[in-house]
């Protein structure tokens, strides 16, 4: 294992993403518009690197290579420039690794060369999972008996948040059932009820909900926010957390535990989980694409959701909470996944939490959020086309992007340990 090389790449990371970016910029300023963007990948990249280093095994970069593919299918038109930017990289690592362990750098340069060749073949890493070094005797069986690899490629899929939608299209009223019946009939812990389920399929009503998703991040300093486009799927569905009509939990000494004990709420949520995700997989055996929501506030203190569901009542007394939502349908075909239609961007907070536009000269200003008691967070709401830069009701100045394209976080190695009790 190389841990001090690769304790030395991330102590460079941002300094190497950035020399990275502005090369391809200056030397393929086609390739992107993003340069903040760019810098992220490339960052995701060398983090794999990395943690190969660290690990001495190819996994985080078998996942990175796993990312640019879909359902086998490349996603990149042309990688001339990511090539070339890789081979920029490794002459910039050569020189920071003399100072790791010997043969580091050929083992980071064995792995960068992994993903330049899949881009070559055109094909993603095979062989991404190990089986627990019982691999021969598991390739045999689950060929046999079960779709191993189709089902782990499931998996890889729903980790990907879609952001576009083909409108064009609609969900057969088979399929959205079929759905509907996984939500419904999830597992929950003793069976009892802790959500509820709405759902949309009618493109009026999904337009007039994504007016109120504010709430994915596009810049942190100054903060602004999109839209959460995933919403603006071809279907919606939404758990509504909530307190059950049974009782079944009870105390040490068997009394039942009130529907207000936090673990009854945790229970809530749990089962709410599980039924999205089994949502999300048979979605995803379906074809159909997916990305998951929990942006559902209101702007100016209006309580749009809760008034929208009919359930404003029961969310002031305690006893229902708007959970989460997952938009199904139809991506645009050969467009990346991470691009938006959206033309508008609101700027002055970095999510969607007690959102105003109003200000202290307006008759009708407060500070605070009616029915939260938060205070509100003022914004201004920008078209991208209109200008750019704009300045925000705090004074902060933003530059405005010309298009709207949202962070991705899976091609980041992310540090779950898998450890056997014993």
């Amino acid at each position: 294992m190389y841990k001090k090389s690769a304790e030395i790449l991330l102590q460079n990371k941002d300094a190497l993403s950035k020399k990275v970016s502005n090369w391809i910029v200056n030397n393929y300023p086609y390739r992107t518009k993003e340069n903040g963007k760019c810098e992220r990948d490339v960052s995701f990249i060398i983090h794999a690197v990395a943690s190969c280093l660290s690990e001495k095994d190819t996994r985080a970069i078998d996942h990175v290579i796993r990312i640019f593919f879909k359902g086998g299918k490349f996603q990149l038109k042309s990688f001339d420039a990511e090539l070339e930017a890789y081979n920029y990289l490794l002459t910039e690592i050569e020189p920071l690794l003399s100072q790791g362990e010997p043969g580091s750098f050929e083992y980071a340069k064995d792995t960068v060369e992994l993903l330049q060749e899949s881009f070559k073949r055109g094909t993603a890493i095979e062989n991404g999972f190990n089986f627990r070094n019982e691999e021969n005797r598991q390739e045999r069986v689950k060929r046999m008996f079960y779709g191993w690899d189709e089902e782990m490629e499931i998996v890889r899929q729903i980790q990907k948040c879609q952001r576009n939608w083909d409108h064009s299209q609609e969900i057969h009223p088979e399929v959205v059932d079929y759905l509907l019946w996984h939500a419904e009939n999830s597992p929950s812990k003793q069976w009892e009820a802790y959500y509820d389920v709405y759902w949309t399929a009618d493109r009026q009503v999904l337009d007039e909900l994504y007016e109120y998703t504010w709430g994915t991040t596009h810049n942190r300093n100054p903060p602004s926010t999109w839209r959460n486009s995933q919403m603006n799927a071809n279907l919606y569905i939404l758990f509504v957390a909530k307190e059950p009509e049974t009782k079944l939990n009870c105390h040490a000494d068997g009394t039942l535990k009130s529907n207000k004990d936090p673990a009854r709420w945790e229970n809530a949520y749990v089962s709410i989980g599980i039924a999205m995700g089994l949502v999300m997989r048979a979605a995803a055996k379906l074809g159909l694409a997916t990305g998951c929501n929990k942006s559902h506030g209101d702007m100016n203190g209006n309580d749009f959701w809760e008034k929208r569901l009919g359930i404003l009542d029961e969310v002031q007394a305690g006893t229902k909470k708007i959970a989460y939502g997952i938009g199904i349908g139809f991506p645009q075909e050969g467009r990346p996944r991470w691009e938006t239609d959206q033309t508008e961007l609101c700027i002055g907070s970095g999510n969607g939490s007690n959102l105003t536009t109003k200000n202290e000269q307006d008759p009708d200003w407060q500070e605070n959020h009616p029915r939260t008691g938060k205070p509100f967070r003022k914004v201004k709401i920008i078209d991208i086309h209109s200008c750019n830069e704009a300045t925000d009701p705090y004074g902060n100045v933003h530059k405005i992007p010309d298009e709207s394209t949202i962070k991705i976080n899976s091609m980041r190695k992310r540090q779950i340990n898998v450890i056997e009790i014993k």
